[in-house]
């Protein structure tokens, strides 16, 4: 796997807002430390995916992430769920909520998608929103279910490129 990860130059620099260093990591632990901190903490993410009609739409998220994914959870048949099946390609902005000029934009495509109705993997889609609960609100299980009904879905991202900008 590898993403490519581009800095933005800061303002008051020559170039500022082009593209500054570029490198091409192979997880995402090799981000720096500051834009680690956007995926760990519970940084609320910007998800935008493209509707069937060809408009991009825009819906907060929270995610978590191991060394090679970023991981988004939703319920089976919303138009985010729809969204993503047809058109895979995300991107998502992490924006520091103490410093708006802190921020990582993350593009991707989801390559696996789970849902708690598969017998063997099912779980994990369960186990993911569980732990974004305890992640965004100190809660387990996730307490939002609705009573009946609902389908949990994993949607693992792989991140293609990386845009970094500021400090926090």
């Amino acid at each position: 796997m590898a993403i490519e990860i581009c800095s933005i130059i800061l303002p008051g620099n020559e170039g500022a807002f082009g593209i500054g260093q570029k490198k091409i990591a192979h997880t995402l632990d090799e981000l720096a430390p500051e834009y680690r901190t956007l995926l760990t903490e519970p940084v609320t993410a910007t998800l935008a995916t493209i509707g069937s009609n060809d408009v991009p739409q825009l819906t907060p998220v929270w995610v978590n992430h191991d060394a090679n994914f970023i991981n988004l959870n939703s319920v089976k048949g919303r138009v985010k769920d729809r969204n993503l099946n047809a058109r895979p390609q995300v991107s998502l902005m992490l924006l520091n909520p103490k410093n708006a000029y802190h921020w990582m934009t993350i593009y991707g495509r989801v390559t696996d998608y789970i849902y708690e109705d598969d017998k063997a993997r099912g779980h994990l889609a369960t186990e993911n929103i569980d732990d974004l609960a305890q992640k965004y609100l100190n809660q387990r299980p996730y307490p939002f279910r609705a009573p009946k009904g609902e389908i949990r879905a994993l949607y693992r991202v792989k991140p293609t490129r990386i845009l970094t900008f500021g400090a926090p």
